[in-house]
């Protein structure tokens, strides 16, 4: 175990951090929760230090703006771990260590030093988790991967996109950050069964596993009914029975809605009401369309053809007369659970989020900038974003010198010779 001046469950332990953008969030939050990060990475920065956009559109290895997201409360080290004193270097710091996660490919893994029985041998103790595309063995194991591809493998891009349309890839890095996010329940998992054994163990996590793991119902309508959940654009499909839209555009932009608005089952009188009211309830309110949504109360499968496109249409009319404020704060009023689709300036303008002090003001050098805050609020050990993404290599002397001991002569040989 290590010292740290750090808050958190996870102070005072250190983590080392091999990882690239597949694995790079994990131990950022490993550094939320309060564990001492260090991010080793090669002399000249990480390859990932050059994806955009870039702080004031130069591309320049300590402006990116990916970096500073995916590396706050992490200090920085250099470490040329393709040379034998770099791997004699690691290996030192392994021994200060209590846990090492690292994206390295497989068949790489021993001539780095970081086969799993290698690590296990020489260090009993630690926690060693590996994020890779497919994980450590089977036949993908040394396929590559980006994020568009561990999305496709794990089957989520066959869910997302319109019907009668190609898949299409998740917006957002979903493969990368499922990844992550799962490893580090497996981390905390194996370093819970640590503190009662005082063993270590190897967290194997796939992407492609991860990404299948969040399908929801997908998998077992396949088994059971035979049936593939399809794209279902702006509603939902779920083993061939199929929604309403769930997105509608309001007056300035757009609110996410119950299925059909609330225009079936159990809200439905509430809902055809709250239309009656602005005069925009059209035929609804006739006795032959209150038996048809009479008769779906209590049933889970929505109304189809004409109906269902009936009722889209006269919410599409309804929800573009308004703004999304009005549409949630009168939806919400009769317990229809409608939002605000919001955009990134919404949510750093939302008045809820600011109410929970969610976000946190990080100064860099160049900027102020604000961040996500904690992702999970502990009453007691509370999670914190202390500093801001480190400068390549800014925390040489302290790994090298303070943890290691080693001199400033040594230290600026390490540099001379490319190995920090």
């Amino acid at each position: 175990m290590t010292t740290t001046t750090a808050a958190g469950p996870l102070a005072p332990f250190r983590v080392i951090d091999l990882t690239n953008e597949l694995g790079q969030l994990a131990g950022r939050m490993l550094g939320d929760l309060g564990a001492e990060v260090i991010k080793l990475e090669p002399p000249g920065g990480d390859e990932s230090r050059f994806i955009g956009p870039f702080r004031g559109d130069v591309v320049d290895p300590e402006h990116s703006l990916h970096w500073w997201t995916f590396n706050n409360n992490k200090l920085s080290a250099t470490l040329d771990l393709t040379t034998p004193r770099g791997q004699e270097l690691f290996g030192l710091l392994l021994d200060q260590a209590d846990f090492l996660v690292e994206t390295c490919p497989p068949d790489a893994a021993a001539a780095l030093g970081l086969g799993v029985e290698a690590i296990r041998s020489s260090h009993p103790g630690l926690v060693h988790t590996s994020i890779t595309p497919f994980g450590r063995d089977g036949p993908y194991a040394n396929w590559k991967a980006t994020d568009l591809v561990g999305t496709a493998m794990g089957g989520l891009s066959s869910l997302c996109g319109a019907p009668g349309r190609p898949p299409i890839r998740p917006t957002a890095s979903q493969g990368y950050t499922q990844a992550s996010a799962q490893a580090v329940v497996g981390t905390l998992i194996a370093h819970y069964q640590r503190t009662r054994t005082g063993q270590g163990q190897h967290v194997d996590q796939s992407m492609q596993e991860a990404v299948t793991f969040t399908h929801d119902n997908a998998m077992p309508t396949w088994d059971i009914r035979g049936v593939n959940n399809g794209r279902p654009g702006n509603g939902r499909e779920i083993g061939g029975y199929k929604s309403g839209q769930y997105v509608y555009e309001a007056a300035d932009g757009y609110v996410a809605a119950l299925s059909y608005g609330g225009l079936f089952g159990l809200s439905a009188r509430q809902t055809i009401d709250w239309l009656d009211h602005h005069g925009m309830a059209e035929d609804l309110t006739s006795d032959e369309w209150l038996a048809k949504l009479d008769a779906t109360q209590g049933i889970l499968i929505p109304p189809a053809g004409e109906d269902g496109d009936h009722l889209n249409d006269v919410l599409v009319k309804f929800c573009k007369r308004f703004t999304r404020a009005q549409l949630v704060s009168e939806a919400q009023q009769i317990r229809n659970g409608w939002g605000i689709v919001h955009t990134p300036k919404d949510l750093l303008e939302n008045e809820h989020l600011a109410a929970r002090d969610y976000w946190v003001e990080i100064e860099h050098e160049e900027a102020h900038v604000t961040y996500p805050g904690p992702w999970a609020k502990l009453s007691k050990t509370p999670l914190s974003v202390r500093h801001r993404a480190p400068h390549i290599g800014e925390h040489n002397d302290y790994v090298y010198g303070d943890l290691l001991e080693l001199t400033d002569d040594a230290m600026t040989q390490l540099s001379d010779d490319g190995v920090i």
